[in-house]
């Protein structure tokens, strides 16, 4: 569920003892909200942390209802947030990163922003930047999981403290990046240190 920006401006406004609005007008405060979600999500997509994946169905060989193929193969406009992919699956598996035009059957090419593939229906899970906001009725596209890392950037962004925003960014990394690891199967230490049973 998205946070709202009005929530986030409470938070900052406590936190710098301007309850009442007095030295900092509201919207003062929201590109530091843009900031702080921005540097938050591109450090953690740059590191490959799951928390900041999203899922999509998709649909190539259709552009608004259009078919659109390109050279044997079809494409499909990848959303305006995206960064990276992280996997995408068709009803076969999983599909395989090419170089190769058009790709071939349980493949996939990006060029641009657009991805290349034969025509179905995938999953598309991507690393995304949440959208700008501009007003204080918009809501931050994060998950209630990311309040705290947000505020924290938020408060550290506002007062110029980038080496504390630096320190944030790391942990959040550290506690985020550990959620991924209980689904490997058969991770212990004698696994990950080599060793035997």
């Amino acid at each position: 569920m998205p946070i709202p920006v009005v929530d986030l401006v409470l938070s900052l406004r406590y936190a710098l003892g301007d309850m009442q609005g007095t030295n900092i007008s509201d919207y003062e405060m929201l590109e530091p909200i843009n900031q702080a979600a921005s540097l938050l999500y591109g450090q953690l997509s740059q590191r490959y942390v799951h928390a900041v994946l999203k899922k999509k169905m998709i649909t190539v060989g259709e552009t608004e209802g259009v078919p659109h193929d390109v050279g044997g193969s079809a494409s499909y406009e990848l959303p305006s947030d995206f960064v990276r992919i992280h996997q995408v699956y068709g009803d076969d598996g999983i599909l395989v990163p090419t170089s190769m035009n058009p790709p071939a059957m349980r493949t996939y090419r990006i060029v641009g922003n657009e991805l290349y593939a034969k025509r179905g229906t995938y999953t598309l899970e991507y690393y995304y930047i949440p959208a700008r906001v501009n007003n204080m009725d918009d809501s931050l596209d994060v998950p209630e999981s990311m309040r705290t890392w947000i505020e924290q950037l938020l408060i550290a962004i506002f007062r110029k403290d980038m080496e504390r925003a630096a320190l944030i960014l790391q942990q959040a990394e550290n506690v985020l990046a550990g959620r991924a690891i209980s689904h490997f199967e058969n991770t212990g230490p004698v696994q990950v240190l080599g060793g035997r049973t």
